[in-house]
């Protein structure tokens, strides 16, 4: 069976809100969002958690709340009990979590969209993740890694704490640094609120009609298939200090024309002999490259996995989104944030 799109149909939600449509979003897809957050917990009574994650299910419901939907009580308490716990940490990292959960704990308190009792305990749930992020926090200013940081930047911001917290500072230098790190539409959309001073919360209390009406929709066509074939150049670079030849792998591979730099992988994984292999992580976001050749990226080495096009250009999709064009090289290298 086909697991729950929770954390891709909230994080569509979340996006369609933030663009001031004309009007509320289709009523069926609030509704498939709380079908999916009710499939979604079955996982529990099996594993202990969601099917998907507290991550994914954070985000779906930050993202009724962001329309101002309720939210059952039961399904807020589930949230609750699992940080009172400590089970956030189930398919991700904490912070990431921890973040996530505690926005939609904020969103839900102030939106006066539960009744005093539970809105009470949702605002100490929310400080208490605060203060758990600002603990975590490691002496380079990050909070869990470069990626959470902007979750944990979001929550001082929505929390009004940014001024005392001593924490967000540091991070916010920290981000300001490895700005570079942020180069796909997923990671930024996640950056560019905290450069601006806000959070997702924000989003819920737009003023649509006092926005200047610049943003244009995009009709974004499925990719039509396209006759014939292309060649791509695969590149694989791991540099000083974690391996002693620069260049790992560089080999042409031929996929069809409308293939993706995940289709291209594929191809290079099948081509004889069989020595280039890979892994991913599946996220909201899309398959995330997790392991070339063996080495993993890792988060306590700060280490990931950049894709670049060659000469030098970093990559502004993931790896499903992402079509080379022909005669393209493309560069896996591994790479410090």
């Amino acid at each position: 069976t086909e697991w729950p799109q929770t954390g891709r149909l909230a994080l569509y939600l979340l996006g369609l809100r933030a663009t001031c449509p004309p009007a509320s979003p289709p009523r069926s897809l609030v509704t498939w969002l709380k079908y999916y957050l009710e499939e979604d917990w079955r996982g529990s009574r099996r594993h202990g958690h969601p099917l998907t994650s507290h991550y994914q299910y954070g985000l779906g419901v930050l993202a009724l709340c962001v329309h101002h939907k309720r939210v059952r009580e039961e399904v807020i308490r589930r949230l609750l009990t699992a940080q009172h716990h400590g089970r956030l940490g189930h398919g991700g990292n904490t912070v990431d979590t921890e973040a996530v959960v505690a926005l939609a704990f904020t969103c839900l308190e102030r939106g006066r969209l539960v009744q005093t009792g539970l809105a009470a305990e949702l605002r100490v749930a929310a400080h208490r993740a605060s203060r758990s992020m600002a603990e975590t926090q490691g002496p380079d200013g990050i909070i869990g890694n470069i990626y959470s940081t902007p979750w944990a930047l979001q929550v001082f911001l929505a929390m009004g704490t940014c001024q005392s917290e001593p924490a967000f500072g540091q991070a916010m230098g920290a981000l300001l640094e490895n700005l570079h790190a942020f180069g796909t539409a997923a990671t930024m959309a996640q950056v560019l609120p905290v450069l601006h001073g806000r959070s997702y919360l924000d989003i819920a209390s737009m003023h649509c009609q006092e926005e200047p009406d610049t943003l244009t929709p995009m009709d974004i066509e499925p990719p039509t298939e396209v006759p014939g074939h292309k060649t791509v150049q695969l590149v694989v670079e791991c540099p000083l200090p974690w391996c002693y030849d620069l260049r790992l792998y560089d080999r042409l591979v031929l996929v069809p024309a409308a293939a993706s730099l995940l289709d291209v992988l594929w191809a290079a994984a099948a081509l004889e002999p069989h020595d280039f292999k890979f892994d991913t992580q599946d996220t909201p976001q899309g398959p995330f490259l997790t392991q070339v050749l063996g080495l993993e990226a890792r988060q306590e080495k700060r280490n990931y996995w950049q894709l670049l096009t060659a000469p030098n250009m970093p990559l502004q999709m993931g790896i499903a989104d992402y079509r080379p064009q022909d005669g393209e090289t493309l560069i896996l290298r591994l790479s410090e944030w």
